[in-house]
């Protein structure tokens, strides 16, 4: 039936080329002199071909040709040869296209034709033709049965134009491929680096950055802020990891471990969310911005300067009284005098003077000064893993004791807060424009088309 075949890549996939020994005829059942009926499937007679002829074929399309042109295509499902353990599986397959609708359409370009023309002549020169035969090597007469029930026919020219054949018209069942669209992530996780749908990806990290529980406005505002973020360091070539220190990432299994009972209800509320503001993110002057946000604040957020060294017009110490209702906004936390003193390298005794020398524009600790040492806010909350800057400090006997107030760096938008602001009524374009002063939302074209 095959005398040729040919492996070809497209498109990072391989497509394997058939071609058609000119004395087959298509038969659904091949009469035999010796047999009554011998059925043999196109299905089995690719898979032998591909088995006997030890094909490594990693792709699924397989193209039957005759004289130039791609009569049709079958689809193979896991269809693969094991070598080593010599096992052979298959899969059922399905007409893609008939060929009516491909002779207009699906020709072999020049180069692929010309070259696989020539290969076809070296390989067949010199040899004699010879009669098709079964398995039993006994001669096939070449008859054609006839179908059941009447189909339309119309005549089809190949090759050479005084041969005409009659292509019976078959149902066509075209596979559908679904086209890729978006933006993907490259995300290093763990496990290795993974691909991800941006949108995909925008429900992983707001749901394991914010609370579900919270109000579907203030998740729209996490939405785009974790959208804008992934942006912005997509276009910039800059890694993105699904830890801290980037954005936490949770797959769905980790959140079906997070939400138990609750995954379903949940899973729906952010998909909502992040579903209603496709394609949205935060600009300054039309460009992404660092869409930073914490926790909770002390009542107001901070400006970078104080955090980082970095100014912003977009990122400055806005109002957030709302996180004061927060059940989290108060916190104390102890620390052996002994560990305190070996961490700053100084002996703290009770008479080492401790005291707050300054606060910075969002009301936390800028310096202070421990003994005969003067240390930034930033540093003493770093040192001992406090959840906040804005903290008072005591010495109580063998113990310091600090009493914080927020959680987080303080810079961008507070996510309590957001809640808080949602409460009152206010949409997510609201809560981002308070957050991020001076910056507008736009919608990302490529992401809608």
């Amino acid at each position: 039936m095959f005398y040729y075949h040919k492996i070809k890549t497209i498109n990072n996939e391989e497509y394997l080329y058939l071609y058609l020994d000119n004395y087959f005829e298509f038969s659904k059942e091949f009469i035999t002199k010796k047999d009554k009926v011998k059925k043999r499937s196109l299905r089995k007679r690719i898979n032998d071909y591909i088995k006997t002829h030890k094909i490594k074929f990693k792709g699924r399309k397989v193209h039957i040709i005759a004289g130039g042109l791609i009569l049709f295509s079958v689809i193979l499902g896991n269809t693969y040869y094991n070598y080593e353990v010599n096992d052979y599986r298959d899969s059922n397959y399905q007409y893609v296209e008939s060929m009516d609708n491909l002779l207009n359409t699906t020709v072999l370009d020049e180069e692929i034709e010309e070259k696989i023309t020539k290969e076809i002549k070296d390989k067949v020169k010199g040899v004699e033709k010879e009669n098709v035969v079964d398995d039993n090597k006994t001669e096939v007469k070449r008859e054609t049965v006839k179908p059941k029930t009447e189909v339309p026919k119309e005549k089809v020219i190949v090759e050479n134009p005084k041969i005409v054949k009659t292509v019976p018209k078959v149902k066509k069942e075209v596979e559908v491929i679904p086209e890729e669209t978006g933006i993907k992530i490259n995300l290093i996780r763990s496990s290795g680096t993974i691909k991800i749908d941006l949108e995909d990806y925008v429900i992983g990290v707001v749901g394991a950055e914010m609370p579900a529980s919270f109000n579907i406005e203030a998740l729209k505002a996490q939405a785009i802020a974790a959208r804008t973020y992934a942006l912005k360091r997509r276009t910039e070539n800059k890694q993105l990891t699904d830890t801290d220190s980037h954005q936490i990432y949770k797959d769905n299994n980790a959140l079906k471990a997070q939400w138990g009972g609750s995954y379903n209800t949940y899973y729906n509320k952010i998909k909502k969310a992040v579903t209603n503001t496709k394609g949205e993110y935060i600009a300054y002057n039309g460009y992404y911005i660092d869409a930073l946000y914490h926790s909770t604040s002390n009542g107001k957020t901070e400006d970078p300067i104080n955090v980082w060294g970095g100014a912003f017009p977009y990122l400055k110490s806005v109002d957030s009284h709302w996180d004061k209702n927060a059940a989290s906004y108060e916190r104390t936390t102890t620390i052996p005098v002994s560990s305190f003193s070996s961490t700053l390298g100084i002996d703290v005794t009770a008479d080492t003077p401790i005291e707050i020398i300054s606060k910075t524009t969002g009301d936390r600790v800028n310096k202070i000064q421990i003994g005969d040492n003067t240390y930034l806010g930033i540093d003493i909350r770093d040192l001992f893993g406090l959840r906040s800057a804005d903290f008072d400090i005591t010495l109580e006997g063998d113990n310091i004791i600090f009493a914080m107030r927020g959680y987080g760096h303080g810079v961008g938008m507070s996510q309590y807060g957001a809640n808080g602001m949602a409460k009152e009524g206010r949409n997510y374009k609201s809560i981002l424009k308070h957050y991020y002063p001076n910056t507008t939302i736009l919608i990302e074209d490529q992401l809608l088309k």
